[in-house]
């Protein structure tokens, strides 16, 4: 994989006390690309933005450059890079917190809960998937065609989260192994069609193309920017977050100050996240097997 790296934002300050690799005194971080706004709050820092998956990939073939001291992405990565490379990564920081979701398209709140009837909203938007609402619940909303789900672009940090939630709601819990994919991949293939060519925020499209999607997987945080236009969320029952960190690179020079990442993301609606909040959430290895199977399912 040819991984390119794009300089979004370059601030050095010649008397940062941040230590770097270069030993100029400059740290060096890669940022998720989904949150790079958010990373554009640092200063003498120098920050390099690219997906998730494409960091990681990088860390596992042992292309990423070597001056790189930390990367900004959400624990969801974190756990696939330990268990394709293992002590690889060194020290994490939790920054900040919020659930994964479903985002419901404006007018359409009432209409799924009343479709889900109690049952987790993943089982059921997965069992529904491509079928007309003419044909769901009372039959009273066919000018709304086919059910239509999206989820959040699973190279991405928020949106493995995301595929994680969507995942531990088929299971209804967060313990599968790999070796249940059986069970997952018909459906999470039905699920996957309207946004498999990648939708980086469903939300965003649910909110703003009337009829794209009837619902949409997305961080709490994110679909709360839609709060005006319609879009409500509802918390799936088996519960998982998005988490972002600031993780180390063995070898490097120590991680930098970043509390400006974490205000900015609390000023954007996540909550600050602790130490518990670093906790793997599935079984090691399932994490970079689920994002395989996403792969496999929407090539």
């Amino acid at each position: 994989m040819v991984v390119a790296a794009v300089v979004i934002r370059q601030a050095l300050d010649d008397d940062s006390n941040d230590p770097g690799r270069r030993g100029d005194g400059a740290a060096v971080l890669v940022c998720a690309a989904d949150l790079r706004d958010l990373c554009n709050a640092l200063s003498g820092i120098e920050v390099r933005s690219q997906t998730a998956a494409d960091t990681a990939s990088a860390i596992d073939d042992g292309t990423l450059a070597e001056d790189i001291d930390g990367w900004i992405t959400t624990t969801a990565w974190v756990e696939v890079v330990d268990s394709r490379s293992p002590d690889v990564l060194a020290d994490a920081e939790a920054l900040a917190t919020s659930p994964a979701v479903v985002a419901t398209a404006p007018g359409r709140f009432e209409a799924i809960n009343d479709l889900c009837d109690g049952n987790d909203v993943w089982v059921c938007l997965g069992g529904a998937a491509g079928a007309d609402w003419a044909d769901l619940g009372d039959g009273s909303h066919p000018e709304w065609r086919e059910l239509k789900v999206g989820l959040t672009a699973p190279d991405s940090a928020m949106g493995l989260s995301v595929l994680a939630s969507a995942s531990a709601g088929f299971f209804g819990s967060t313990t599968f192994a790999t070796n249940d994919f059986s069970e997952l991949e018909g459906w999470l293939s039905t699920l996957a069609v309207p946004s498999a060519a990648g939708d980086p925020d469903p939300a965003r499209t649910l909110a703003t193309r009337q009829g794209a999607y009837s619902a949409a997987g997305a961080v709490a945080a994110v679909a709360g920017r839609f709060d005006a236009r319609g879009v409500q969320a509802i918390e799936p029952q088996t519960a998982v977050a998005a988490t972002v960190v600031l993780v180390g690179l063995d070898g490097g020079d120590g991680l930098p100050e970043v509390d400006p990442v974490r205000d900015a993301l609390v000023d954007d609606g996540w909550s600050r996240a602790s130490e518990d909040d670093l906790a793997p959430t599935l079984k090691p290895g399932v994490m970079a097997a689920l994002h395989t199977l996403w792969r496999a399912v929407t090539s």
